[in-house]
């Protein structure tokens, strides 16, 4: 698997998400259609600010890279530093966008370091967002348990263990250059698609943007559109196809208007390299 369709996933999560973030919480066709990287009037920001899930995911790839290996520990840490103080926020200073669960469950390390928070209950999409890094780690060090112990930092349910099993299967998948079948696909009428924050239909619904779809662009399109968790749906779909289209299938145009996109680049390439050796 080549480092195109790994750089592609972790680039594909970011621009996902500031695609999506201007029509989240929205209702289905409620917003204007979005074909373009736009200003997000949620929460008044210009184009190509990423949210939480671009935060966190960094997080992830700036611990390992940090500590030269996977510290579990460390990546709670950083999603405190994140939380409190905005650390890798695209917002200097300032963390954004929390889901309750992620929230509740990152201030409950805080309080009291267990690396095991949140409830069977907690099935939003929280940690599918941030996925790819955590994927990455566990392929390089052959030790698959490894995106359960991310996921549960925050969403520690059988459920989102389940989601996440069922994700890796379709990045191994593109990885390895075949088209998934996993998910719905057009037998599903778009008007039926789940577009909210549980982590099951936010899987279901990016796979369906992906099998619906030839092209990155086409697909980010068709995922973000869907409005409610359009950010996360975005996000999601953003892995799944990087890693079967690669970076160069993502538009040059889209990854620039990501704010200091030279930046996350560095860390991603950083992580690209830490996470090979």
């Amino acid at each position: 698997m080549g480092n195109n369709k790994r750089k592609g996933m972790l680039w594909g999560l970011v621009v996902g998400d500031a695609f999506g973030s201007p029509i989240q919480f929205s209702g289905r066709d409620s917003h204007p259609w979005i074909t373009e990287m736009v200003p997000c009037p949620v929460f008044g920001l210009p184009a190509g600010y990423w949210t939480d899930d671009g935060s966190m995911a960094m997080c992830v790839m700036d611990s390992f890279v940090r500590k030269g290996g996977y510290d579990l520990k460390d990546v709670a840490e950083t999603f405190v530093k994140w939380l409190k103080e905005g650390y890798l926020s695209s917002i200097e200073g300032s963390s954004f966008d929390v889901g309750n669960a992620t929230y509740d469950s990152v201030m409950a390390f805080s309080s009291t370091g267990s690396l095991v928070n949140g409830s069977e209950e907690s099935q939003g999409n929280g940690s599918i967002m941030r996925f790819a890094p955590s994927y990455l780690i566990a392929r390089a060090l052959g030790r698959p348990e490894i995106i359960h112990e991310v996921s549960d930092v925050t969403h520690a349910s059988s459920a989102v263990r389940a989601v996440c099993d069922k994700f890796a299967g379709v990045l191994d998948e593109h990885l390895a250059g075949a088209r998934t079948k996993a998910g719905p696909g057009k037998e599903l009428d778009r008007s039926l698609v789940n577009n909210s924050g549980w982590a099951v239909s936010t899987l279901d619904a990016a796979l369906w943007a992906f099998n619906t779809t030839e092209t990155f662009a086409d697909g980010l399109v068709a995922a973000v559109n869907l409005g409610g968790d359009s950010d996360t749906i975005g996000a999601v779909y953003g892995q799944i196809a990087g890693a079967y289209y690669g970076f160069d299938a993502i538009p040059e145009r889209w990854v620039k208007a990501v704010k200091t996109w030279d930046e996350v680049d560095s860390l991603i390439e950083r992580f690209l390299a830490a996470v090979m050796l």
